[in-house]
């Protein structure tokens, strides 16, 4: 997990954060999920599976795990955050799932086997119960990249001719797995999120567009200051200023100064723009540079052709190695 995975992390992993996350996509920002029915779970889990007659461990980490329980449902909840679209996700995260499901049949084979309680033959056979059933898994995978190009189901990660009669009718036998993929870039709808996502959704969609960004800052002043350090570093992880906004408290703290989140971006766009105005005049002195030689090589081949045609060609080597004399012939040829 990379460093900018661990700061957006460190934030969803706060039940408030997480709660609003669920509620914002999954309903609509209906506050059915509330943070006391989360419980956090190991970020590392994994089952013991037989391969050739021995037993061994299938261990997978996480990035954010909760465990929901509450009137409506219980569920298990899986957070995955990209950076980069991953062109396996599909199979990958099917996976995870199904290890997460075959981990919740251990659990209760365990404790069956404990109280004595599997009997029929098809009790001992599966490890459960015809009555029991499993928490469903939603696995969440939060996308910060500009567009997902990769597949979003297991079926279009398959080769089939889907123009052969027959693959269709073998289609409907091969089980697909969908995964879903939240582009946070554009969540349509940041007021249904009542926390610090709401501000950090309506700055990812502004964040190419400076004037936009700043005028949201402007106008939500208050409220951003109110982020704590955990939910800044988050934010700047996501809007991709981590480097910067660390370079800057640096800054801040060696000055002995404290530095909130508008304040972060108040300098952040400053220095941007001090940024951009260095590269622009350096890139303006690289065009002069180049428009000043195109300039002299002609003036050079001018003068060549004017010393050819009035039969001076002994000038010529010395016209084109010697800048001063150059000079004095320019002058006096008037070019």
């Amino acid at each position: 997990m990379g460093v900018i995975n661990t700061e957006i992390n460190a934030m969803l992993e706060r039940p408030a954060i997480f709660a609003d996350l669920v509620n914002g996509l999954l309903h609509g920002g209906e506050q059915v999920l509330r943070p006391e029915d989360l419980v956090p779970l190991p970020l590392r889990y994994g089952v013991i599976v037989e391969e050739d007659g021995r037993r061994k461990e299938v261990e997978k980490i996480g990035d954010v795990r909760m465990k929901a329980e509450n009137d409506i449902y219980s569920v298990t909840f899986f957070d995955e955050t990209q950076m980069r679209v991953d062109y396996g996700m599909p199979a990958r995260n099917m996976l995870y799932d199904a290890l997460e499901y075959r981990r919740q049949m251990q659990e209760l084979e365990k404790g069956h086997r404990e109280k004595g309680e599997l009997k029929s033959p098809e009790e001992l056979l599966s490890g459960i119960t015809k009555e029991d059933r499993l928490r469903p898994v939603v696995n969440l995978v939060l996308y910060l990249g500009k567009e997902w190009d990769g597949s979003r189901s297991l079926h279009e990660m398959l080769e089939l001719d889907r123009e052969n009669e027959k693959v269709r009718e073998l289609l409907p036998f091969v089980a697909d797995y969908r995964v879903n993929i939240i582009p946070v870039r554009a969540i349509e709808d940041p007021k249904k999120y009542k926390s610090c996502l709401q501000h950090i959704f309506y700055m990812l969609r502004f964040n190419e567009d400076k004037e936009k960004l700043y005028g949201y800052v402007n106008g939500h002043r208050e409220e951003l200051d109110h982020m704590d350090g955990v939910e800044m570093a988050a934010a700047f992880a996501m809007l991709g200023e981590r480097k910067r906004l660390k370079e800057l408290v640096s800054r801040k703290k060696k000055e002995g100064k404290e530095i909130g989140m508008c304040k972060a971006i108040d300098d952040l766009i400053l220095d941007g723009e001090k940024r951009g105005e260095e590269r622009g005049r350096e890139q303006g002195e690289k065009i002069g540079e180049k428009r000043g030689e195109k300039r002299g090589q002609e003036r050079l081949a001018r003068l060549i052709v004017v010393l050819a045609e009035n039969h001076k060609d002994d000038l010529i080597i010395k016209a084109a190695s010697d800048s001063a004399f150059r000079r004095k012939l320019f002058k006096e040829y008037n070019l």
